[in-house]
């Protein structure tokens, strides 16, 4: 174990190594204490690491003449009275004590800043790894609130769907209600052509309008790809009118739209058509009235 002197001597030795103003001599005295010590390469790599900060430590500062003339005369006398170096293990030409004790509690200083900027770096390297979470959590619940938003715009739709075919339906009870009970409206009945078939029509129209209702009921489900289909006959040509939706009961409504009046017209029918065909003719008539 070295003793306090030897100590001092050798923290001195690699202080002025870290600060590069080390003689041959100097140099192989510092070979002789960095082979025998790992102890002093590792405070020699740290004093060096500190000394590159302290180009950093503070902004330059220009001597005033007067001072560094003294500094150039003293640097000129050190050189004519430094002899030739030696192989002594003992430091010959180190920087005087106070210096290397100034540089070092400067380099132990900025250990210290080091040290703390290292800290302050954790901590925002922390905090920046805290936003980056907080933005992938924002990023999640906006990506969900989006999706949400979707699933509530479909339902918006198909509510607004819903709302027209409900409008629809109360637009047609309202017209079926005034024809059915309005003065002056003529009734014609529409009367099943086979026997066995229980199911009957009842006509409203007004003369002169080309509107009129017509009200089943009685009528048997059809396969899928059957209809049951309206028509309007002026004796000469058998004009479409619209399908007959039938309910499970049997009953059904249809508003008649045709293209002039309906009294111009001088019988109506229904048939059993393919649910894709409607050339008159080919259906089977199960119901029929006169106008």
């Amino acid at each position: 174990m070295m003793d306090s002197s030897e100590q001092e001597q050798t923290d001195a030795l690699l202080a002025a190594a870290a600060l590069g103003s080390l003689d041959p001599a100097d140099l192989a005295a510092l070979e002789q204490v960095l082979a025998m010590s790992s102890t002093a390469r590792a405070e020699l790599q740290q004093l060096r690491e500190t000394v590159a900060l302290l180009p950093y430590a503070a902004a330059p500062v220009e001597p005033p003449s007067h001072v560094r003339d003294r500094l150039m005369a003293r640097i000129a006398a050190d050189q004519a009275q430094r002899t030739p170096p030696t192989r002594s293990p003992r430091p010959a030409s180190w920087p005087a004590p106070a210096i290397l004790t100034v540089l070092v509690v400067v380099i132990i200083g900025l250990g210290g800043l080091t040290l703390t900027l290292q800290r302050q770096v954790a901590t925002l390297a922390a905090s920046n790894q805290q936003l980056l979470t907080a933005i992938g959590e924002l990023q999640q619940a906006v990506a969900a609130g989006e999706a949400q938003q979707a699933q509530l715009s479909g339902q918006l739709a198909r509510y607004e769907q819903q709302i027209a075919r409900l409008n629809e339906q109360i637009a047609q009870e309202r017209l079926l209600v005034s024809f059915v009970s309005a003065p002056g409206v003529a009734t014609r009945e529409l009367r099943p052509t086979q026997a066995g078939l229980a199911a009957r029509g009842e006509m409203y129209m007004y003369p002169g309008e080309s509107q009129a209702v017509v009200v089943f009921s009685g009528l048997p489900p059809l396969q899928p790809d059957r209809v049951y289909r309206f028509w309007l006959s002026d004796g000469t040509q058998r004009i479409a009118a619209g399908t007959v939706q039938v309910d499970t009961a049997g009953f059904a409504t249809l508003i008649v739209t045709a293209p002039r009046e309906v009294n111009a017209f001088t019988e109506v029918m229904v048939t059993v058509e393919p649910a894709t065909n409607a050339s008159p003719g080919e259906g089977e008539v199960i119901l029929s009235g006169t106008l």
